[in-house]
């Protein structure tokens, strides 16, 4: 006979600790090895009883948590596989709990039997996300992160002159008229032109007006 698979669970309320505990027992192929209210005791317990899976409300009192799964995937001898199950629907929620290493993350207002479903997958060594999450939804929110990270790297790079010829190019403003406003000569401006474009891997004036654009530059 085929062992269950053990489950631990973590949630700041008794109650909806009990309805989780209840909806898993009905399945013969799950066991609940324990659970808790107190965040102070998840990791030493699942490090104690060494559960196959956590159930984890993220929200939870004295210990954040991220935090926790950091805890429970930093102990390399653990093979807890680690499921975030709460009410928020934030994709930056689910992106976060994601990359601290959580293996599932579930709605607690889908069907239970999403939560019945994750523990199953993430034990096989796959991810599981419940609706209205996708791979997809993640990894667009996680791009958009690393590329609102690289625009702001991009100004960091651009001298203050560099940074008001962005603008004025944005604008549409010439490099005679930009030479003008700023007092310096118009080579002086194409030399700045220049070195603005090259620092921020801009081929063309559309990629300057966009980049203005995103970083609320210009309207």
């Amino acid at each position: 006979m085929t062992r269950p698979i053990t489950v631990y669970i973590a949630d700041d309320h008794q109650i909806v600790l009990k309805g989780i505990a209840s909806v898993i027992q009905l399945d013969p192929e799950l066991e609940v090895v324990g659970s808790t209210t107190d965040s102070k005791k998840i990791i030493e317990e699942v490090c104690r009883i060494k559960p196959r899976v956590l159930v984890l409300d993220m929200v939870m009192p004295d210990i954040p948590g991220v935090e926790i799964i950091r805890g429970v995937r930093q102990m390399r001898s653990l093979q807890t596989k680690v499921i975030v199950f709460t009410m928020h629907k934030d994709v930056g929620y689910v992106a976060q709990a994601m990359q601290e290493g959580a293996h599932g993350f579930v709605v607690k207002d889908v069907d239970t039997a999403h939560l019945i479903e994750a523990i199953k997958t993430v034990v096989r060594g796959k991810q599981y996300l419940s609706p209205p999450f996708t791979q997809q939804k993640i990894k667009d929110y996680l791009d958009q992160l690393q590329n609102g990270k690289d625009e702001e790297d991009i100004l960091e790079k651009l001298t203050r002159r560099e940074r008001e010829v962005l603008i004025f190019v944005a604008r549409g403003t010439t490099n005679n008229e930009i030479a003008q406003t700023l007092g310096i000569s118009v080579r002086t401006v194409e030399r700045h032109r220049y070195n603005m474009m090259k620092k921020a891997k801009f081929r063309n004036e559309a990629d300057v007006i966009q980049f203005a654009i995103r970083r609320g530059l210009i309207t």
